[in-house]
């Protein structure tokens, strides 16, 4: 079984709210698989610019690690994925054809989605918050 690395971005406005996208019925944070050659770093940002339009992404510590088994192209793979806390003076999101839509969100309201978000998503929204004093 191969195993494959994930990052996914963290992204907090000044404001001190949270960005999450929604792919199907789950609401998720923005990211994906770095390319072959790519650090962690440079596949989080083509992926946040990819998913959202992001560009000026001030890249942050990990402040969530998860792991789960799946079969993203039909072979199980053992996903191992960095929840990087990230910042940006974005507002304006254009969603890739990914993702049907996207919401800001505070820590407090999180539990609007709890039904619908992807518990990972969710604990790492928490850590980063935490990390911020927020």
């Amino acid at each position: 079984m191969d195993s494959q690395i994930t990052v996914k971005a963290v992204i907090q406005r000044p404001d001190g709210k949270f960005l999450i996208v929604r792919e199907g019925k789950r609401w998720q944070a923005v990211g994906g698989r770095p390319e072959k050659g790519e650090n962690l770093e440079t596949g989080l940002r083509r992926e946040t610019q990819e998913e959202t339009g992001i560009v000026n992404l001030e890249v942050g510590k990990v402040v969530h690690v998860d792991e789960w088994f799946s079969k993203p192209e039909g072979d199980l793979k053992h996903i191992v994925a960095l929840f990087y806390h990230c910042k940006t003076n974005t507002e304006q999101i254009i969603l890739s054809d990914e993702h049907e839509e996207y919401a800001w969100v505070t820590v407090d309201e999180l539990d609007r989605y709890v039904d619908s978000m992807e518990k990972e998503i969710m604990q790492a929204i928490i850590a980063a918050s935490t990390e911020s004093g927020d």
